[in-house]
């Protein structure tokens, strides 16, 4: 339940970031629509840093609360609960974190994994994780978005 709890709360602070981006943005792309690698391939190398540090923040926030409910918990438990719930979420390196996601949206395949999605397969990369089928996975999901996103548009 946590964790879901924790997921939750991270995609609603992506959201807030990454919307505006993809709504602000034309991509130049040859078929006009706004991608998830033009939003963030149009920030500027501070607010990349920024977006890390928040999403560090928010996991921190998060895991605290989480860790400090537990009942009858010992603190070394505590600590060691908030040490591995930070760890999954929160990226170290972020100059290694975001050379990783620039990477990743260099190929035109992944435009449309969104943000949070690029965001945790460059934690894993950056950990030595097998990524190759969940990057095939979200390509399908971000797929799946931009026919969403379409169809929307043409509803307006």
């Amino acid at each position: 339940m946590s964790k879901k709890a924790l997921l939750l709360a991270a995609l609603f602070v992506l959201v807030l970031f990454r919307v505006p981006a993809l709504a602000a943005s034309p991509s130049p792309s040859a078929g006009g629509a706004a991608t998830f690698a033009h939003a963030w391939t149009s920030y500027s190398d501070k607010e990349k840093k920024s977006f890390l540090f928040g999403l560090a923040t928010a996991a921190r926030a998060i895991c605290s609360d989480l860790s400090t409910f537990q009942k009858d918990a010992k603190p070394q438990e505590i600590e060691s609960h908030f040490r591995d719930c930070f760890n999954t979420y929160a990226g170290m390196e972020p100059d290694r974190v975001i050379a990783a996601i620039n990477a990743l949206y260099a190929d035109s395949k992944n435009a449309m994994i969104p943000i949070d999605g690029a965001y945790r397969i460059a934690l894993m990369q950056v950990r030595g994780d097998k990524v190759d089928e969940i990057i095939i996975q979200s390509r399908k999901y971000g797929e799946g978005l931009k026919k969403q996103l379409e169809q929307q548009h043409k509803g307006q």
